[in-house]
């Protein structure tokens, strides 16, 4: 196993999310818990949640409570993106997750993606911003285009997912975001990491965080505790 993935050290590299459509709060308070007692290094939850994740979390918390931004379409106008962030952040949110515009990216349309992006960067006045590409509905040159951009922007990292499509990430979506962006931002990946061999080749390929499921998360962890 790798040295630097170990039952130790791999929560400092896991967002834990509850962020499908039935999340209930008994839901968020299982993640805030989990979080709390794996030392997920943040926790991401759908807006109207956030503010029973940060109560469960608790004041002395480590946590991160993340927010997804333009989730998951990513076809919000770019001022409600805005928006959303400010709000965000008055609940105490700092990481945001924004989709970007993937109709807009497919259409051609780059300087509206560029200004989206910007616009949300800005908003997050120094805060870590990830943008996903959606990589599986965007074809190899849309990718390198997105991650283009994404490198530009001021963004932290280049995210492949929202966890939303059917099919998962592959292993060479991050091989072909690497080669694109270098060591200028970091790539995190979300949707399809169901177990550690999987993790590890994403690793492997240069990913440098995931955004996985609570419960596969766990699993995932509980794998290689004795390893």
């Amino acid at each position: 196993m790798n040295s630097q993935l170990t039952f130790e050290t791999l929560p400092g590299i896991v967002d834990i999310s509850a962020l499908s459509v039935p999340t209930t709060e008994t839901d968020v308070k299982e993640l805030a818990d989990a979080a709390n007692k794996y030392g997920f290094i943040a926790a991401f939850v759908m807006p109207c949640n956030i503010e029973h994740l940060k109560e469960r979390l608790g004041p002395e918390s480590k946590v991160v409570i993340g927010a997804p931004i333009g989730f998951p379409t990513g076809t919000d106008l770019t001022q409600d993106k805005v928006f959303q962030v400010r709000e965000m952040k008055k609940l105490g949110c700092t990481e945001f997750d924004m989709v970007l515009c993937v109709s807009k990216l497919k259409s051609g349309r780059l300087d509206y993606v560029k200004d989206d992006i910007a616009a949300v960067v800005d908003a997050a006045d120094g805060y870590p911003v990830k943008v996903i590409l959606e990589v599986t509905y965007l074809t190899d040159d849309e990718i390198r285009r997105g991650s283009e951009i994404v490198a530009q922007s001021g963004a932290q990292y280049v995210k492949t997912g929202t966890g939303y499509s059917a099919k998962p990430t592959e292993v060479r979506h991050v091989e072909l975001m690497k080669q694109t962006v270098g060591d200028h931002v970091k790539i995190k990946v979300a949707g399809g990491v169901r177990d550690f061999a999987m993790l590890k080749a994403f690793y492997d390929a240069g990913a440098q965080r995931f955004g996985i499921g609570m419960k596969s998360a766990i699993n995932i962890l509980e794998s290689i505790r004795n390893q």
